[in-house]
């Protein structure tokens, strides 16, 4: 019973985003997935490590931009099988990656349940995280769509909440709300994060579609049948819509339940996130890398990101993430919601085409 189990359970890690937020560090051309923030390892490498705990490496798929399929493949070199690595053609958000890694998984096994996460979390007591992934799987065997929760610390406007009734059951998704909503949503001990990560058997996750996003389903049939041929992948993306599986199934969706996670979670969104994971000297230092060189008069609770060949000084400053890169340099307020607006400084980057290239690599 334990081996059917094993070899019905799928992991799909999500990792075609660019993660603008994390600009300077994070690129068009090498977004943060790729980063080693906390280890030795890259964001991605650190997620397939977790999902590899859970289900055998035949299991684990990955969809991704085409774009970043070298990048995947070098990254996760005797980890990942390279058959299972999905390279999306476009970028048309969360439900059709979803979709596509099921049509993949559906041609190995139908009755496939499937966990999907994205690939740039930083996840710890990870005994925890297995357990919790193991009592989703359980869930979705009775046609449930399962997600974790993470029980918010802070008022944080960045993430989206979720709400539930006493049977966990999700009533609602509140998506970033205000600071003085967020504020309100946290005292309640029915709200929490939304993690992104969800349990699904497949027939489930198409019952729903057929609910709620119905156009997804003669893209999804025509998939199933055309896997090994590119060009028409590529046109089925070309029609597809672009929605993040929360608009077009979860806020919909009856079948939706929450489990209040049991592990450390963070999103990894933005500089204040790795702020707060990375481990604290003098007066709160976060140092990326850890043998940053730097001399402070009078300042404290700084995130400072640079080469070591550099020293950083600082005099009279506090809350400030500086993140210095050999083309860019980024200095944002971290004790607001300052780092979590570096997105929309990205968007007057490059919506100038002298500066563009700033983030996207690449000159006009």
């Amino acid at each position: 019973m334990v081996k059917k189990t094993i070899n019905s359970h799928y992991i799909v890690i999500l990792c075609g985003g660019t993660g603008p937020r994390l600009w300077p560090l994070s690129r068009v051309e090498r977004p943060k997935q790729f980063l080693n923030l906390f280890s030795e390892n890259s964001l991605i490498k650190e997620t397939f490590l977790r999902a590899k705990r859970i289900v055998p490496t035949k299991n684990i798929y990955l969809v991704t931009n085409v774009k970043y399929e070298a990048q995947i493949k070098n990254n996760l070199k005797g980890l990942a099988l390279p058959q299972n690595i999905l390279a999306e053609p476009q970028k048309k958000n969360t439900a059709m990656a979803l979709l596509y890694a099921s049509a993949a998984i559906s041609q190995k096994d139908p009755s496939a349940t499937i966990t999907s996460f994205p690939s740039d979390h930083f996840i710890s007591q990870l005994v925890n995280f297995d357990k919790d992934i193991k009592k989703s799987f359980k869930l979705a065997q009775n046609k449930a769509i399962v997600t974790l929760g993470i029980k918010p610390n802070s008022p944080s406007p960045s993430f989206g909440y979720i709400s539930i009734n006493s049977q966990n059951q999700v009533t609602g998704f509140i998506e970033k709300p205000s600071l003085l909503e967020a504020q309100k949503l946290i005292k309640k001990s029915s709200c929490f994060w939304n993690s992104g990560i969800y349990t699904f058997k497949i027939e489930t996750l198409l019952e729903e579609f057929k609910l709620y996003a119905k156009e997804y389903l003669p893209l999804y049939n025509k998939l199933i049948d055309n896997l090994d041929h590119p060009r028409v992948v590529q046109k089925i993306y070309s029609l597809a819509p672009s929605l993040p599986i929360d608009t077009a199934i979860s806020e919909k969706s009856k079948k939706l339940i929450l489990i209040p996670a049991s592990f450390n979670w963070n999103d990894i969104g933005e500089w204040k996130s790795i702020y707060e994971e990375l481990p604290k000297i003098g007066n709160n230092f976060a140092l990326l890398p850890k043998n940053q060189k730097f001399v402070e008069v009078n300042s404290k609770n700084c995130l400072l990101v640079s080469s070591p060949s550099k020293i950083i000084g600082l005099v009279d400053v506090n809350n400030l993430a500086i993140i210095d890169t050999p083309d860019a340099l980024l200095i944002c307020n971290i004790a607001t919601d300052g780092s979590f607006h570096v997105r929309n400084l990205v968007t007057k980057i490059v919506s100038n085409l002298k500066l563009k290239h700033f983030f996207t690599g690449k000159h006009d």
